[in-house]
């Protein structure tokens, strides 16, 4: 069996790069073959899956995104030597259509997955006056596909509603090999801590603004009011790096970090942080809880049906820094309450594995090929 995975841009620090990665990673050790297919990849290396590159230019809205030029030509060859028994969409953009196009040409079937709530992003570049143009394009190409999934069971419905009825939700899994408490490393806290006795509050993504980091710097500026017990460090590179170190001087930057550092920095911080408001469903809450710290979380998206009633993590009122700051002093104040999370979100994170989304996604996959 073979599948050809399609997405705009595989950027390294990039929330749909790493669940492809993670999907190439199953396929492969149940000997299904895979390619990708790109507009741009940042560095092919990161995979063991043959990558195809097709002509883009910079997307508008961020340049550090390609936008595929429309067409088959920059991939129809080498699609048809490698002849896929199934396509999967990751970005509903230019490389969808064309994608979509050549499985209808060449009668293969065709799925997509929904990463990420995309209208959203409209009013942080003053767009908003556009979310029914984006939902109806969304439509369109969506109701062509013979099943789509999401992460989250929020997107699913509203895809539903829009009349994409073949929709499934599917929850985004963890490694737990890679994202566990054994990479705990005394030496990576010194080296943060510089011996001090203080609480490491961790977040690890991209740098943009639409991720709330407004709310972020609020709340972080609140907490330095009150007490001077912790470190935020933050894990990730993008285009407002430098405005977060200016207005966080204190605050230790990594840059983009990976294997083995991230797996350490994740298992020897006390608490993950983000602030954003426009997850549809996001990985790195799920490799908190499996390295061994809890997640404070925008009460929205997908993530909010996992944490809500569960005690496993503390959800925030979206871009209310007074309640982000209330729910971080509630967990670094209250051991108990820490240890009693610990324990509830050590449980509930072995339910998620990426072994169990990709056959989740093939076993439908399977019904459709069979047809």
């Amino acid at each position: 069996m073979k599948i050809a995975y399609f997405l705009g841009t595989f950027k390294v620090e990039d929330g749909v790069t790493s669940v492809i990665l993670s999907l190439v990673r199953e396929a492969q050790k149940r000997g299904i073959e895979t390619m990708i297919v790109t507009g741009w990849a940042e560095d092919p290396s990161i995979t063991t899956s043959k990558v195809i590159e097709v002509s883009s230019v910079p997307f508008p809205l961020y340049k550090d995104y390609k936008l595929p030029l429309p067409g088959m030509r920059g991939f129809e060859k080498a699609l048809g030597e490698f002849k896929p028994d199934i396509i999967h969409v990751h970005s509903p953009d230019t490389i969808a259509w064309a994608a979509l196009k050549y499985a209808k040409k060449n009668k293969i079937p065709i799925v997509a997955t929904y990463h990420t709530n995309f209208c959203q992003y409209l009013s942080y570049y003053y767009l908003s006056a556009l979310e029914p143009l984006v939902w109806e394009m969304l439509r369109k190409l969506y109701k062509k596909m013979d099943f789509v999934t999401s992460p989250s069971h929020t997107v699913s419905q509203e895809l539903i509603n829009l009349g994409i009825k073949k929709t499934y939700t599917i929850p985004w899994g963890v490694e737990p090999t890679r994202f566990n408490k054994s990479f705990y490393s005394n030496e990576w806290r010194n080296k943060i801590l510089k011996g001090e006795n203080k609480k490491i509050i961790l977040y690890v993504g991209r740098l943009i603004w639409y991720k709330d980091f407004r709310t972020f710097i609020e709340t972080y500026n609140l907490l330095k009011k009150k007490r001077d017990d912790f470190v935020v460090v933050i894990a990730g590179d993008g285009p407002i790096k430098k405005e977060l170190e200016d207005a966080m001087p204190e605050a230790i930057f990594l840059g983009h970090i990976g294997g083995k550092d991230l797996s350490e920095a994740y298992a020897s911080s006390d608490l993950f942080f983000s602030a954003s408001s426009t997850e549809n469903f996001a990985n790195v809450p799920l490799e908190a809880m499996s390295s061994g710290i809890i997640p404070v979380l925008a009460n929205i998206g997908g993530i909010k049906v996992l944490i809500e009633n569960k005690n496993i993590g503390l959800l925030c009122e979206p871009k209310n820094s007074k309640d982000f700051y209330e729910k971080i002093n509630m967990i670094l104040d209250n051991p108990v309450l820490q240890n009693e999370m610990l324990t509830n979100g050590a449980n509930f994170i072995k339910n998620y594995t990426w072994e169990k989304v990709f056959d989740d996604i093939w076993q439908k996959c399977l019904e459709i090929i069979k047809k």
